[in-house]
């Protein structure tokens, strides 16, 4: 079959054409704010030069965005689901940094895109998708550079701060306890005060975290204490973290934890010790060295710490007064003949951090009475769901799915035909094909939809044919069931009176 090169290009031109600009933007910094101009007429140029007509609509953007982070960008989503619906048929970026700043990331958007036939051009680069041949290294060889980017920014921010840490110079959050004289930390007096009862209170008075929280708040509405910054009153994670910094005692301590990325999304997390670096004498301390190890002794520490049982719940428990997540607290009562009696009840995170200023107290519900209520509940709530379905109503929807798929395939050879009949035998004119190739793209569209429903239908079947098979593991109720928990509940809402609410994954 010959093609007549110009009669293509005639085609393309005039043919609706949809294609997005695509823009990102990492940072509030004014040239960040300007580059997205900038991309948007560098784009623009390329797209008329081309014989493309420019459309404002086209243009989507990531702000504030890191090119480093896919799981976050919505656009870049929005793009794929056109891309999957066959809606778009190009997509232009200024540069593969805008595109992503990953080698991974890279290859995984471009691949997405050219699987669906889409066209995919990077104008810095010189790259097309349509030219370019999948054994061509210019597209990796550019991602790979645009990805060593922020890498070798990041070794190089790194040296600045630690030339800063070594002489003295605090960079970042001021920590409570102090404030900033040029580039050094001094210690703010007031604040500093409450740093030092906070260290009495639980190394010399034997109070817990806990209680020692209960103790400031007590103070603070009294007017005696300041609060904390940002915040109306004290909290037992402010007093955990104050704990547990080495900065009161004078020392700071650089790369205690780093970054990784973990399916898309940054993810951060702490490293070993070996690769921290320990700065003695960073700043003028609040309490003493002994003071500070006293605190932290992992004797003193774990003879306060009560165990936190394994909650097979977690995360799926809400409190219906506040929002927040309810948490497991275990206790214990001594018996005469020394035996020790435990037992678990939930208690609102927010209460349990901030007291009454926080939320409210619930009415005790024990762990264990919960897990069986949720169970008992999952066992009767699973008979109304049947995967008995009829067999000729199954069969049917086969026969369907089949018919339709001969017809989308019937539609495909009229689609390439009629190219034939316009381009190669001149049996058409331009206005008849493009008129009768509407129709078939149609059709095609109806088709896809119907085919979209019915097989939506049937994977509904296949999770419910899942869902009871899950739902059999409750048999053995001893087992850690919180595989199962997750897979059949969105959420447990408890009130503070005690009634329970269950919402499901299914109906």
């Amino acid at each position: 079959m010959h093609f007549r090169k110009e009669s293509v290009e005639e085609i393309i031109k005039y043919d609706d054409y949809p294609y997005k600009v695509y823009t990102r933007v990492s940072t509030d910094r004014d040239e960040q704010i300007s580059s997205k101009e900038n991309q948007i007429d560098v784009c623009r140029y390329w797209i008329e030069q081309h014989n493309y007509e420019w459309d404002d609509r086209s243009v989507l953007l990531d702000d504030g965005i890191s090119g480093t982070v896919l799981e976050d960008r919505a656009a870049m989503k929005y793009i794929f689901s056109l891309a999957e619906k066959k809606e778009i048929k190009m997509v232009i970026f200024k540069s593969i940094t805008r595109l992503a700043r990953d080698l991974k990331d890279a290859l995984y958007i471009r691949e997405i895109l050219v699987s669906n036939g889409v066209r995919v051009v990077t104008l810095e680069e010189d790259y097309d998708s349509l030219y370019e041949s999948k054994a061509s290294m210019k597209f990796e060889m550019s991602a790979l550079f645009a990805e060593q980017l922020p890498k070798s920014m990041s070794v190089n921010i790194s040296g600045v701060l630690a030339a800063k840490a070594r002489r003295g110079e605090h960079s970042g959050r001021v920590p409570y306890g102090y404030m900033k004289e040029g580039k050094y930390l001094v210690i703010n007096e007031n604040e500093a005060d409450v740093i030092r009862l906070i260290f009495h209170l639980y190394n010399n008075e034997g109070l817990g975290q806990k209680r020692v929280t209960y103790a400031l708040q007590e103070k603070c509405k009294a007017g005696e204490i300041p609060p904390p910054r940002k915040r109306s009153n004290w909290q037992l994670t402010t007093v955990q973290t104050i704990l547990r910094n080495p900065i009161y005692c004078g020392v700071h301590i650089a790369n205690r934890h780093t970054t990784i990325k973990v399916d898309g999304r940054k993810k951060f997390i702490r490293n070993p010790p070996e690769k921290w670096t320990v700065y003695e004498d960073f700043c003028p301390p609040i309490v003493s060295r002994e003071d500070w190890e006293k605190a932290n002794n992992k004797q003193t520490v774990n003879k306060k710490r009560k165990f936190t049982p394994w909650n097979e719940l977690r995360k799926l428990i809400i409190c219906g007064k506040c929002g927040s997540k309810m948490v497991i607290i275990q206790t214990h009562r001594d018996k005469k003949n020394g035996e020790r009696t435990y037992w678990k009840y939930l208690k609102c995170s927010n209460f349990r951090r901030a007291g009454k200023d926080g939320c409210v107290n619930h009415v005790p519900i024990k762990y264990e009475e919960l897990r069986d209520f949720v169970v008992e509940n999952l066992i009767t709530f699973s008979e109304g769901i049947s995967h008995d379905f009829k067999k000729n109503a199954l069969e049917q929807k086969e026969r369907q799915i089949k018919a339709i798929k001969a017809e989308l395939k019937s539609l495909e050879t009229q689609n390439k035909r009629l190219l034939e009949l316009y381009l190669e035998d001149q049996m058409i004119t331009k206005a008849e094909f493009q008129s009768k190739r509407n129709d078939i793209q149609a059709k095609i569209t109806n088709l896809e939809q119907s085919l979209f429903s019915l097989q939506h239908v049937q994977n509904e079947k296949n999770s419910i044919i899942e869902m009871k098979a899950v739902i059999q593991e409750l048999e053995d109720r001893e087992k850690d069931l919180k595989h199962v928990f997750e897979k059949l509940i969105d959420r447990i809402v408890i009130d503070p009176n005690g009634k329970i609410n269950i919402y499901y994954r299914f109906k």
